[in-house]
C-alpha cells in the first residue's frame, strides 16, 4: 500500500477490532512514519453520529481551543479580518470566537449548526485564517482535503494528536480511538512537514496536539509559546470522569451509586493510588517497569491496598490487582486533570499518590519515581510540556524513588532543595524469561531472520544520547568488518541514513522482538553494544547479561551500577577503542569472563526484590505526615478518662520532651487512635495540647514552639504500625493509658528514666535513645 501523504511504501504495521466488531489492518509508512487504515468501509456505521458519543470533552476544549486561537489570532494575524472553522461540528467554537469578538464563520458538511446559526460559511470564500481542530484524523484522503481547506485561506490552525515516538499499536494508543471508528489518519511530525513542503507552506507545532500551516514566517518558539494556555481551576469536583465512563458504557445509570467510592471501614486501610497514564502514553521500558511491579505486587497483601487509576483502559489487566477507569491524559489540561485525580483521591481516601509518569495531584502526598535526569543533565528543552510537569511534580513531592544511585544523586544534584535521606533506591529486575538459549533455539532464530553471519545487537534508539554513532564509526574500522552483520531491535524500525556509510558489505536486520525471541537474539550475538551518554539504569545491559550475553557499554551514569565486571568499557567519543572492544569481545577467554561475571552480576536484580523496595518506601511515605524524627517518643492516654486526670499526665509529658536536652532531635507522638472516629473529642485533643502548650509558655516560660515536634497518631493499617514500631524509641508510661495491641513491643520508660536518656548517633547511621 502507498502512503496518502508522500506515496512511499506502508506496511502491515498492525491489526485491531474497530467498533467492536471490524477486524481492520493498519499500514505504516516507512519513510514518514504516517499511519492508515484499509479502505475504511466502515465509516458510515461510524458516523451514525456526526460527534463521538465518548467525547464528553468537546465543550472544554472548544473553551481552551479559543482561548488559544485568541492567543494567536491577536499576536500572528489580522485581528479585524474574517475567519473559518471548517468542519465546525454543533458550531460551539465560532459561537464562543464571536462571544470573543471575532468574525468567525461555520462550515460542516456532516453536522448540525446549532450553536452558530446565520453565520455559515458560503463554498468559497477568502479568510485570514482557517481552524479545523480534531479533523485531520478524519480524512480519508488527507491530502485531497486539505487541499479543499486551503482554497478558503493559505494558512491553517489545527489540532491532531501526533503519534508519539514510542510508536504505539492501536490497542497501545487512545488516539486511535478504536470504540468510534473514526480515526482513520495518524500522523507524525515529519508526514505533517511533508504538507507543508507540497503546498509551499511552513509547519509549526507545539510537538503535541496544536499545529499551523501557513505561508507566514513566524518563530517557532513563539508559536509554541502562544499554544500553552492553563485551563482555569475548577471550583467544583469535575464531572469528566464520570461522564466518559458514561458514555463507553463501563457504567450504565447516572445514579452516584453506580461509581465506585469506597467507604469508611471500621479496620483502618491504606490505600494508594497509582496512575497508570505512562501506558495509555508509551510502551516503553517504564511501562515494563510498572508491568512486572504489579505482577509482583498481585500475589501479595500490598495488592489489598494499591488501586491502579486505568487510563482509557489502557493499563495490563492483571488478576489480583483493582483498577478504576479514568479518562485519558493531555498535556494541554493539566489543571483540570490535578483537580479530577484529587477529586478521585478524595473519593478512593487514598493517603498517598504515585504517578508512572509526572502527574500530580492538588493536596494529597504523592512519591515522584524518578527513571532518570536525561534532560537535566544533557540539557534538553526543560520549557517541553513534559519536562515542566516532571519538574512541577518533583516539587510537588513528598518522597521519591530512583531506579538507581546515579539517578537519586542526579535528581538531588539538579534538586538540590531534596534532601538525599528522602530519595529510596530501588533497582530495577531482570524477567524470568530472559535466559540463555541453547544453540537448537539460536539456529532456528538465525534461519527464521536470514541471519548468516555472527552478528552485534543494539536495542532500542540508536540515534542522540543513546550515542549509536560511536558504534557504527567504530564498527567500520573493524577490520574483518564484512563477516558480521547487525541486529536492530526496538521501537524505530527504520534504519537511519547517517549510519548507512558504515554498514556497507554488512546486512542491518531491523527487527521487532517480543521477549522470548529477545531472549535467544540475546543468547545467540557476539555482543550487546550499548554506547549510551546517559541512562537512568540501563535495562538492555541487565537483559544481554542474563541471556549469556558479552556487553559492550560506556561508563556512564548508572550502567557501572547494572554492568559491574560483566561489560568492556569504552569512552564515548572513542571510536578506536570501540573498534578494539569489538575485536576484544570476540577471544574466548574475554567472553567466558564477561559470560561468568554477567550471570553472576544478574542475580543481584529481580523485580520481586524492587517490588518490595518500592512498597516499602510507599508505606514508610504514608507516614510522612507523622514528621518523624531521629528519635520517636510516643504516649498513649486513655481520652475516656476525666479531663482533670489526663491534662496533668499529658502536661507533665510535654514538660518534659519539650525540656529534654535533645529535644531537637525528637518527635512526640500521641495516639488518638480510639478518638479517630469522634470528630468532636479529637478537636478537644487539639484544644486540651493547646492549652498545655500555653500554661507552660505562661506559668513556666517553657516555650515549645520552636523545637518541639509533635504529632496525633490517628488509626493506622497494620502494615503502617508494622514500618512505625522500627522508628519508635521510647513509650512513656502513663498513669491510665489506652491498651493497642502492638504497645508492648516498644520500649518503656517512666519520666525519670526518660529525662536521663539520651539520643545517640550509631555509626551505620541509625539513632538510639538511652
Amino acid at each position: 500500500m502507498k502512503c496518502k501523504i508522500c506515496e512511499s511504501e506502508s506496511i502491515n504495521f498492525a491489526n485491531a477490532t474497530v467498533l467492536n466488531k471490524h477486524a481492520v489492518d493498519y499500514f505504516q509508512c516507512q519513510n514518514c512514519g504516517f499511519v492508515q487504515t484499509e479502505e475504511p468501509y466502515w465509516l458510515q456505521e461510524a458516523y451514525s453520529n456526526a460527534i463521538a458519543s465518548s467525547d464528553v470533552g468537546l465543550v472544554f476544549r472548544n473553551t481552551m481551543f479559543s482561548k488559544i486561537s485568541s492567543n494567536i489570532i491577536f499576536t500572528l494575524f489580522d485581528s479585524a479580518g474574517k475567519f473559518l472553522d471548517y468542519g465546525g461540528g454543533y458550531g460551539l467554537f465560532v459561537r464562543q470566537m464571536r462571544d470573543l469578538g471575532f468574525d468567525f464563520y461555520w462550515l460542516d458538511k456532516f453536522c448540525e449548526n446549532i450553536f452558530a446559526k446565520g453565520f455559515e460559511a458560503g463554498e468559497d470564500g477568502e479568510y485570514e485564517l482557517v481552524t479545523a481542530f480534531e479533523l485531520f484524523e478524519h480524512f480519508v484522503n488527507p491530502i485531497e482535503e486539505i487541499e479543499k481547506v486551503l482554497k478558503f485561506s493559505n494558512s491553517i490552525l489545527f489540532s491532531t494528536d501526533l503519534l508519539p515516538e514510542s510508536n504505539p499499536k492501536p490497542d497501545e494508543w487512545w488516539y486511535y480511538s478504536l470504540q468510534e471508528g473514526q480515526h482513520v489518519s495518524l500522523y507524525t511530525s515529519k508526514a505533517i512537514s511533508i504538507v507543508a513542503e507540497r503546498f509551499g507552506l511552513n509547519f509549526y507545532s507545539n510537538g503535541s496536539n496544536l499545529h499551523l500551516l501557513t505561508a507566514k514566517n513566524i518563530s517557532p518558539i513563539l508559536f509554541e509559546s502562544l499554544t500553552y494556555c492553563e485551563p482555569p481551576e475548577l471550583k467544583k469536583p469535575s464531572l469528566l470522569e464520570r461522564d466518559y465512563l458514561q458514555a463507553t458504557g463501563k457504567i450504565n445509570e447516572l445514579n452516584k451509586d453506580e461509581v465506585s467510592v469506597v467507604t469508611e471501614a471500621k479496620n483502618k486501610i491504606l490505600k494508594i493510588a497509582i496512575d497508570g497514564v505512562f501506558f495509555q502514553l508509551y510502551r516503553t521500558g517504564i511501562a515494563r517497569v510498572w508491568k512486572s511491579l504489579l505482577e509482583a505486587w498481585a500475589n501479595e497483601e500490598f495488592a489489598e491496598h494499591i488501586i491502579v487509576l486505568d487510563r482509557a483502559g489502557t493499563a495490563p489487566k492483571i488478576p489480583g490487582i483493582k483498577y478504576r477507569e479514568i479518562p485519558p491524559y493531555n498535556y494541554n489540561r493539566t489543571s483540570i486533570d490535578r483537580e479530577l485525580l484529587q477529586q478521585i483521591c478524595d473519593e478512593e481516601q487514598a493517603e498517598l499518590f504515585i504517578s508512572t509518569y509526572y502527574t500530580t495531584t492538588v493536596s494529597t502526598p504523592s512519591v515522584f519515581m524518578a527513571y532518570d535526569m536525561i534532560p537535566e543533565a544533557l540539557q534538553g528543552d526543560l520549557n517541553e510540556p513534559m519536562w515542566r510537569e516532571k519538574h512541577f511534580a518533583i516539587r510537588h513531592a513528598s518522597a521519591y524513588i530512583a531506579i538507581s544511585e546515579n539517578t537519586a544523586r542526579d535528581l538531588v544534584k539538579f534538586f538540590p532543595d531534596i534532601s538525599p535521606e528522602s530519595v529510596t533506591v530501588a533497582h530495577c529486575g531482570i524477567d524470568s524469561i530472559l535466559s540463555p538459549a541453547n544453540l537448537s533455539e539460536i539456529d532456528s532464530f538465525r534461519t527464521k531472520y536470514g541471519i548468516s553471519k555472527p552478528y552485534f545487537i543494539l536495542v532500542g534508539s540508536r540515534s542522540g544520547y543513546k550515542n549509536g554513532i560511536l558504534f557504527f564509526e567504530g564498527f567500520s574500522k573493524l577490520y574483518s568488518k564484512n563477516g558480521f552483520d547487525i541486529v536492530c531491535t526496538g521501537f524505530d524500525l527504520k534504519f537511519e541514513d547517517e549510519f548507512r556509510a558504515y554498514t556497507s558489505g554488512s546486512t542491518v536486520h531491523m527487527l521487532t522482538l517480543d521477549d522470548a525471541e529477545l531472549r535467544v537474539a540475546y543468547s545467540g550475538a557476539v555482543a550487546l553494544v550499548f554506547p549510551s551518554l546517559y541512562e537512568g539504569f540501563g535495562l538492555p545491559v541487565l537483559e544481554a547479561i542474563a541471556c549469556n550475553c558479552p556487553v559492550i557499554t560506556t561508563p556512564n551514569a548508572s550502567i557501572p551500577e547494572v554492568a559491574g565486571e560483566a561489560a568492556l568499557y569504552v569512552d564515548c567519543q572513542d571510536v578506536d577503542g570501540m573498534t578494539n572492544a569489538l575485536c576484544e569481545v570476540q577471544k574466548p577467554a574475554v567472553r567466558n569472563f564477561l559470560i561468568a561475571s554477567g550471570l553472576s552480576q544478574a542475580k543481584k536484580f529481580s523485580w520481586s526484590k524492587m517490588a518490595s523496595q518500592v512498597s516499602y518506601a510507599l508505606i514508610q511515605a504514608s507516614l510522612l505526615p507523622l514528621n518523624l524524627s531521629a528519635v520517636n517518643v510516643i504516649i498513649f492516654p486513655d481520652w475516656k478518662q476525666p479531663e482533670s486526670s489526663l491534662y496533668p499526665q499529658l502536661s507533665a509529658v510535654i514538660r518534659a520532651v519539650g525540656t529534654h536536652v535533645d529535644r531537637s532531635q525528637m518527635t512526640l507522638l500521641i495516639d488518638t487512635s480510639s478518638i479517630s472516629e469522634e470528630l468532636e473529642l479529637e478537636a478537644d485533643a487539639n484544644l486540651i495540647l493547646s492549652s498545655i502548650a500555653m500554661n507552660l509558655l505562661m506559668e513556666e516560660d517553657i516555650d515549645l514552639t520552636d523545637e518541639l515536634k509533635i504529632s496525633l497518631v490517628g488509626k493506622l493499617d497494620p502494615i503502617q504500625w508494622e514500618a512505625l514500631l522500627p522508628r519508635l524509641h521510647c513509650r512513656i508510661i502513663l498513669e491510665k493509658e489506652n491498651e493497642p495491641a502492638n504497645k508492648e513491643n516498644i520500649p518503656a520508660c517512666g519520666l525519670e528514666s526518660f529525662n536521663n536518656k539520651r539520643v545517640i548517633q550509631l555509626e551505620t547511621g541509625g539513632w538510639v535513645f538511652r
